[in-house]
């Protein structure tokens, strides 16, 4: 391999891509500044632990003293512990909201033959300190509202792994075979579900609810559906609790239940979702409650921006008109300033005359090139933009379009 290529998993991001994840990741600090979360920064080095959630993904370095350090794989265990010093009474079970969002790369020590990607640029969110219903819907509103945010139509589809994690307990589930039902029921896969019931010799009405547990996804029905058959209070409370979300929201016609999210039943004590937008079948985000894994009270959602703006490069069904597109080439600095105020991106000519002017902008692949003042009657000329961006460009110029 040459010395000069890339690790693998990792490459280059070009100035329209960068810019573009740069935009984004500002969208989402200003949606979440707007509902009142703060911004924090937590270290990329850590100290590695064997029970990080995704420690088996982090990439291991040895310290001059020996120690065994590790890139941040995942930014949740990194929250808690800065919840820890910096908020202690919450991190010690004080009922008090902590709004907190982040993002930054995280890294995954993975076989890149079977992944993609080893470098991961991730936002998000955690609301840490309460626990009910009530927070549990303000993240997926925001979950919801970040897809939306970021120019894609969303679904979200929530679910409660604390409903599966009580039918294993009602119908006596050992230990050694819970991870390996759960993983069945979270892939939807029936006949496996069927098998292992049958292998671990369960019966009654817990056993029959377990069964039953992959084909309950839909509208608020299936919560009346699984209630009817409840074998425990754990389970009818799981269960109420997914209501109590459903009756947060006037409109939940983005929001589909799937009772079958049982997936990290370890560390999810809650409700769980997944956003999705149409036409991509990868989820964009996830996230949800995980009481009592790291904090008391603590839930929150990652998004994996790279899977996001690839949704949105596949040409996905598109919400909100968002900033001016495009890039304006322009040979008079008053005039940028006033196009930059407005939003839109304008890139200093190198020349001011006209014909250099326009060379740069093809080269560069301007969309509108805006010629100084004395240089014609056209200022605003469209390279590969079209006549009705021109005109908008026009407008904001106070040359009523005719340009």
């Amino acid at each position: 391999m040459s010395q000069n290529a890339l690790p693998e998993g990792t490459r280059f991001l070009a100035p329209a891509e960068a810019a573009a994840r740069a935009a984004a990741i500002d969208t989402l600090r200003r949606l979440y500044e707007a509902w009142g979360y703060q911004r924090v920064e937590v270290p990329a080095l850590e100290r590695l632990d064997p029970s990080h959630p995704r420690g088996e993904k982090s990439f291991k370095l040895v310290d001059v003293g020996g120690g065994v350090l590790a890139l941040r794989s995942d930014f949740t265990p990194a929250l808690a512990r800065l919840v820890k010093a910096a908020f202690p009474a919450v991190a010690a079970g004080e009922e008090r909201p902590l709004r907190l969002s982040y993002d930054g790369l995280v890294w995954h020590a993975i076989d890149p033959e079977l992944a993609r990607g080893r470098e991961f640029t991730q936002v998000g969110i955690e609301l840490i300190g309460v626990s009910s219903a009530r927070t549990d819907a303000e993240l997926i509103h925001l979950a919801r509202e970040s897809v939306r945010a970021l120019g894609l139509s969303p679904r979200v589809e929530v679910g409660n792994p604390a409903y599966v994690t009580a039918l294993f307990d009602a119908a006596e589930v050992p230990g050694s075979a819970r991870r390996s039902l759960a993983d069945a029921i979270d892939r939807k896969d029936q006949t496996a579900v069927e098998g292992l019931v049958g292998a671990l010799k369960l019966r009654g009405r817990a056993a029959d609810a377990i069964v039953a547990v992959p084909d309950l996804y839909g509208d608020a029905s299936v919560v009346d559906e699984a209630l009817a058959s409840s074998p425990s209070a754990a389970a009818t409370d799981a269960l109420e609790r997914l209501a109590g979300v459903l009756d947060e929201f006037e409109d939940p016609s983005e929001l589909m239940l799937d009772l079958g999210l049982a997936r990290r039943l370890s560390y999810y004590t809650g409700v769980t979702f997944r956003a999705y937008t149409f036409d991509f079948g990868q989820p964009l985000l996830g996230g949800g409650r995980y009481d009592g894994a790291l904090l008391p009270r603590a839930a929150g959602f990652a998004l994996g921006l790279g899977r996001v703006l690839a949704a949105a490069s596949a040409g996905v069904q598109a919400a909100g008109s968002g900033p001016p597109p495009g890039l304006v080439l322009s040979g008079d600095d008053a005039a940028a300033r006033t196009l930059r105020a407005k939003g839109y991106r304008v890139a200093r000519g190198v020349s001011t005359e006209p014909q250099a002017l326009k060379r740069e902008a093809e080269a560069l692949g301007a969309d509108f090139l805006l010629l100084a003042e004395e240089a014609g009657a056209e200022r605003v000329v469209a390279v590969r933009g079209d006549q009705a961006g021109r005109e908008r460009l026009a407008a904001v110029l106070g040359e009523g379009g005719a340009g």
